[in-house]
């Protein structure tokens, strides 16, 4: 990709970000990002990485959130809030990095298909498609606006095995690029997998191992979140917020110019826009109707990509319909998408990759600059939030965070976000000490960190006490430098542990488990082993475009 071309591209592009240089975070349904970012900072400043359970959620129970919840997204604004953002900034910095680098990722491959100004207008219709202003500023969806980078930049790279000699760099960068859309979006990966798989099967039918490897590695790159998180999840209670049956979108909605900022509702009265967009509807249409006439005419690799995305756009639309519902009640963990109308994202990759046929039409740079135009000056307006709040890092997390003291705001959050833990009977709805009962026998407390503890007790009789943070694998006690059972107590599964008659002094501490060492290490060694594969020098030059 030449630098003329990234200039342009980033100009084309960063009308999208504007919005998001205004001071201060905006009116979106999601916005506990700026707190759940507080707390992987303060994890990591105390030692835990990778993060898995923040302090001060659940009214001071703490949470296994990145036990659960995809981090990437998150580790990217650590990176900007060392960098010295705020959190609120260091969360618009992830969405303008998500806008500016599926766009890059976009034209790298549509580039690759065809030529520069066909590139240009794929990379340009991805970004700038209505669902991807209703994901930033209506949803705020950071992990899916984010996961927009991978979509295109995998197919890419399988094409790249598929092209050349040197299998191993491709395949390197490969994989890293499946590890990352795991981390960033869990929801996204299992959308985008089983095509983009059976996609792989078709180009690589000859280098079956290389496909393999690519996946494996990929997979073996992000084990040490998924794997926990599948595994962790049978401690947990099996609940969804919203239930996917209120929230299949009607066929008039998905072809309907309506914009809007407010929820997605049971039945057809949603406030949030599904419109799939003026410009991608008439390149589908437009392609299809050019395929009709002339696939003959078109390359194995054209026929390949022009297929596979209608196949996918296809598929989405049956998903997306309400007939599909048997598939939703049978398909393992699909209900946890909640959103059937998520599928949206397969559609604007789909829809955008179509672009690339145009290079077999008459005067494509004129057909390009006609697509770029429209689409800029359809949809620019678009990305805008409905309101300005300008909120600040303070804001957000005296909303989402209790700790010190709750304030009104949190007050009114049943945080039904995050599932309770089976060992928990209801909900917490105060603060409590972290040790309880406030016992004569406990001669001594020092808080180590959010987390950790060390407490010395004397009585002349054994006692039981509560540790209150949740009870999970991965918590740990020491009594006089022994190991201490502990169990889950009544009636929020807080920790709970017995205390013999006499002198102690007992540590508790939240560490990573045996088994979960194994899976970081492994994971670890695998992006390190990929990413001397990829860098590594070969009389081959790496063209990214």
């Amino acid at each position: 990709m030449k630098i003329k071309e990234l200039i342009l591209l980033v100009l084309l592009v960063i009308p999208t970000t504007f919005s998001l240089f205004h001071p201060g975070f905006f009116g979106a349904s999601d916005d506990m990002h700026v707190a759940w970012l507080q707390q992987m900072d303060q994890a990591i400043h105390q030692g835990q990485f990778p993060p898995r359970y923040v302090a001060d959620l659940s009214y001071g129970f703490g949470y296994p959130l990145f036990n659960f919840i995809f981090p990437l997204p998150y580790y990217l604004g650590e990176v900007f809030h060392l960098l010295g953002l705020s959190y609120v900034y260091s969360i618009k910095a992830v969405f303008i990095f998500g806008l500016i680098g599926g766009a890059i990722s976009m034209y790298i491959l549509a580039k690759h298909l065809s030529s520069v100004w066909p590139g240009m207008a794929a990379a340009v219709l991805y970004t700038y498609t209505p669902y991807r202003s209703t994901d930033i500023y209506d949803r705020g969806a950071l992990g899916e606006s984010l996961a927009f980078i991978f979509l295109p930049l995998i197919i890419y790279l399988i094409l790249r095995v598929a092209e050349s000699n040197n299998n191993r760099k491709w395949v390197g960068f490969g994989a890293l690029s499946v590890s990352g859309l795991i981390l960033t979006h869990n929801i996204v990966s299992y959308m985008f997998m089983p095509f983009v798989f059976l996609f792989g099967v078709i180009i690589l039918r000859k280098k079956i191992k290389e496909l393999f490897m690519f996946f494996f590695f990929g997979m073996l790159g992000s084990v040490y979140f998924w794997l926990p998180a599948l595994l962790d999840s049978s401690l947990m209670k099996y609940e969804t917020v919203f239930n996917f049956y209120d929230h299949f979108p009607t066929l008039k909605q998905l072809l309907t110019p309506y914009w809007g900022y407010g929820a997605s509702v049971p039945g057809n009265y949603d406030g949030i826009s599904f419109y799939i967009g003026e410009v991608n509807l008439a390149v589908i249409i437009i392609v299809f109707c050019f395929s009709l006439f002339k696939f003959k005419k078109l390359s194995i690799k054209l026929k390949q990509i022009i297929g596979g995305a209608f196949i996918l756009i296809a598929v989405s639309m049956v998903m997306m319909n309400f007939r599909s519902f048997w598939l939703w009640e049978h398909l393992p963990l699909i209900a946890y998408f909640q959103f059937p109308w998520r599928y949206l994202t397969m559609i604007v990759f789909a829809s955008s990759l179509l672009v690339v046929a145009i290079s077999k039409f008459r005067l494509s740079w004129l057909w390009s600059i006609a697509i770029i135009c429209v689409s800029v000056g359809i949809y620019f307006s678009r990305f805008r939030p409905h309101d300005f709040l300008q909120r600040n890092d303070d804001y957000f997390i005296n909303r989402y965070i209790p700790v010190p003291f709750p304030s009104n705001e949190y007050k009114t959050l049943a945080e039904e976000y995050l599932r309770l833990p089976k060992v928990a009977q209801i909900r917490p709805t105060q603060l409590y000490p972290r040790i309880y009962p406030d016992s004569p026998f406990i001669k001594e407390i020092i808080l180590i960190n959010s987390l950790d503890t060390k407490i010395v007790t004397e009585s002349s009789d054994k006692s039981v006490f509560y540790y209150n943070k949740y009870f999970f694998p991965g918590w740990v006690a020491t009594i006089d430098g022994k190991e201490l059972n502990l169990s889950a107590g009544k009636l929020f599964g807080q920790i709970q542990f017995n205390v013999p008659e006499g002198k102690h002094e007992i540590y508790i501490r939240f560490k990573e488990t045996p088994r979960n060492i194994v899976l970081d290490l492994l994971s670890l060694s695998t992006v390190l082993g990929c990413v001397y594969i990829g860098t590594k020098k070969t009389k081959d030059k790496i063209p990214l475009g």
